[in-house]
């Protein structure tokens, strides 16, 4: 215990003081839930229905035909479980073409003109495996429906680009679906784009540099794509680019692309993919400036790719709004519509 003297007149006294108290621990923060990164707008669940890409394709084989590709699905156990547990129609008929392309079903690529061929190791893919066989069927289908979503029909586009093809796993399932579309595709990864210009002799594939121009005429295409593109730009890259898709595009084109927002924090915090302190702070550049990047890929670059402004970017719906209109009309903004984790934005050249 404490203790204070006093003096007076000559003499000393002692008192005893209590101890001071302990300040209490602070209180533990609450656990961060998905929830403390969501808004009024919800995520827009994907269309299982809406697959006119693969049912396109599909329609173009016999009953023998889809009857030999189940047959041989059970011979695969991972097809197998996939196949059995499919929810929709639509979903089966994917099935059943991944199948088709895996197992090398001649009518697969006969009838449907699907490339079996999968990318070797040491060429960049986004997928791999029996699941990924035959082409991007869940992002070309992603496409159709965001185009049908504002009126416009794929099979109206007269020239097209996939802006980031890679080895082109997305053209792989467009250019036999819409053999009259002039389908164009290019990435900066020199590797792949040699490969898919190998495997895809109707599409005009070219290596892109880093930053703009691209090797395109002005106001020469109707449509251009991204999937996971500008989830990956520096911002102020970003916006060059977009001003380059402006430039290529005919007045009244139309532009689908994909980018990381606030769905995307919510996914990663409730998969644990980031950590709650990176996606608190995530969130919170969102609402305080519109945008949060990092240059993820460090020194060793993507596949080769290096460039300090591809790493990992998050958009906010109101920055892409402030920095693309008017100059933009934004059509559609789905948010989470890709894979319930990327928003999906349609914007039409003004």
């Amino acid at each position: 215990m404490a203790a204070a003297t006093l003096e007076r007149s000559g003499s000393r006294y002692e008192l005893a003081l209590p101890a001071p108290l302990e300040p209490p621990p602070p209180p533990e923060p609450p656990p961060l839930l998905p929830s403390d990164f969501a808004r009024e707008l919800h995520p827009h669940p994907p269309a299982l229905d809406d697959s006119q890409v693969s049912h396109l394709l599909f329609s173009r084989l016999s009953d023998e035909d889809v009857e030999e590709i189940v047959r041989r699905i059970t011979e695969v156990p991972e097809l197998h479980a996939h196949y059995t547990v499919a929810p929709t129609r639509a979903v089966r008929e994917t099935l059943t073409l991944v199948a088709g392309a895996w197992l090398g079903v001649p009518a697969v690529s006969e009838k449907a003109g699907l490339i079996t061929a999968q990318p070797p190791e040491d060429v960049h893919a986004m997928a791999r495996g029996p699941l990924a066989a035959g082409g991007g069927f869940y992002e070309a289908d992603l496409i159709a429906e965001a185009l049908s979503s504002v009126g416009v029909a794929l099979s109206d586009v007269g020239s097209a680009l996939d802006f980031g093809c890679s080895s082109g796993r997305v053209l792989r399932a467009l250019v036999p679906a819409y053999p009259d579309v002039r389908w164009h595709g290019c990435d900066p990864n020199a590797p792949a784009v040699a490969w898919a210009a190998e495997q895809l002799p109707g599409a005009e594939l070219f290596v892109s540099a880093d930053a703009p121009p691209l090797a395109l005429e002005e106001a020469s295409l109707d449509l251009v794509y991204a999937i996971s593109i500008w989830s990956h730009f520096e911002p102020s890259l970003g916006l060059r680019w977009f001003e380059e898709m402006r430039r290529v595009l005919r007045p009244g084109g139309h532009l689908v692309c994909t980018t990381h927002g606030l769905t995307s924090v919510a996914l990663y915090v409730s998969l644990g993919l980031r950590a709650p302190e990176q996606s608190r702070e995530i969130a919170d550049a969102l609402y305080s400036r519109g945008w949060w990047y990092a240059a993820e890929f460090g020194e060793q670059g993507d596949w080769g790719v290096v460039n300090p402004q591809w790493g990992t970017a998050f958009l906010s719906a109101e920055w892409m709004l402030a920095q693309l209109c008017p100059r933009w009309h934004v059509l559609e903004f789905a948010p989470g519509r890709n894979q319930s984790n990327q928003d999906v934005y349609v914007l039409r050249r003004a």
